[in-house]
């Protein structure tokens, strides 16, 4: 009874794990546990040495188990079916998680029977999902009935990512029943815009973490700027700006990450004020000044812890 599910999206192809052309639908996921953040707690030492004083932590990786129960046909497909379980689970990809939503049992009288459990179908937990590989080795037992665990680890980030970006939300439009966007990623109807024409605007980061170009992903594109010298993008909530001091006649300027460009210049990061904008979970309130443009956009994911 598959109460719980996991997809693996590795290289493109989707792999549903209780359904899927390596293992076929001999594989049952009994349980999906994801786990905390773990981190590295940083501390400085006391003016008079008794105590510890707190200097902040760093999040590192969070660790996500699947217990799952293998069911082969016979003494040969074991073999087969421990090589696929490999195969299946080898490299880094991206797991999602899936639960049914209720279960309705039937009252059965003495003597009587209802029917088979009908469990229904499952559905996406909500719209992220965890980049992440394998870290230990998976051991079967050589029978045709057996449970695993596999253990794994998150890779780049520790946090979950929305399987969209803010530019295909606003540009897809978002529906409450849309399994995509899941139902509780705190996206808010009312701000999924994320393309302004304005001077003064409203980004929303539905994520809880904030988002840096450092390590995360954040295309801001500003489209035909036409400026003298010093055109400023301002997140005044978080008191962050990035000037663009060189002179642009309608070309476009694109902040990609940490790689800035204008035009066909793909670095000019030294004509720049040498700073950076992040995103603050919830509102994040821009101001445009030192020019014209047609367009800018912000592009990139909502992270979770």
């Amino acid at each position: 009874m598959n109460y719980v599910n996991a997809e693996i999206i590795k290289d493109g192809t989707s792999y549903l794990v209780s359904d899927n052309q390596l293992t076929g639908s001999s594989l049952e996921v009994l349980s999906f546990v994801v786990g905390g953040i773990g981190q590295s707690q940083h501390f400085n030492d006391s003016i008079d040495g008794r105590s510890r004083l707190f200097a902040g932590s760093e999040d590192k990786y969070r660790k996500i188990t699947l217990n799952v129960r293998a069911v082969s046909y016979d003494i040969h497909d074991i073999a087969h079916l421990r090589d696929a379980v490999n195969n299946l689970f080898s490299g880094e990809y991206y797991v999602r998680e899936k639960r049914i939503k209720s279960v309705d049992v039937e009252y059965e009288s003495p003597g009587e029977k209802t029917g088979d459990l009908d469990l229904g179908e499952s559905y996406y937990v909500n719209g992220r999902q965890y980049k992440v590989t394998k870290v230990n080795v998976i051991e079967t037992e050589d029978l045709t009935d057996a449970n695993f665990t596999v253990e794994l680890e998150t890779t780049d980030l520790p946090y979950a990512g929305s399987i969209y970006t803010t530019l295909e939300l606003h540009d897809t439009g978002y529906s409450a029943t849309a399994e995509k966007y899941g139902l509780v990623d705190n996206i808010d109807d009312e701000k999924k815009q994320y393309r302004f024409t304005e001077n003064e605007f409203m980004v929303y980061n539905a994520g809880n973490v904030t988002v840096e170009p450092e390590s995360m992903m954040l295309n801001i594109f500003v489209s035909y700027v036409q400026s003298s010298g010093d055109f400023t993008i301002r997140n005044i909530t978080t008191g962050e700006e990035i000037i663009l001091k060189r002179e642009s006649n309608g070309s476009h300027f694109r902040i990609q990450g940490m790689v800035i460009s204008l035009g066909s210049i793909t670095n000019i990061f030294r004509d720049t004020n040498r700073r950076f904008i992040s995103l603050a979970p919830g509102d994040n309130e821009f101001e445009v000044s030192g020019g014209s443009f047609s367009q800018i956009s912000f592009d990139f994911k909502y992270l979770y812890k």
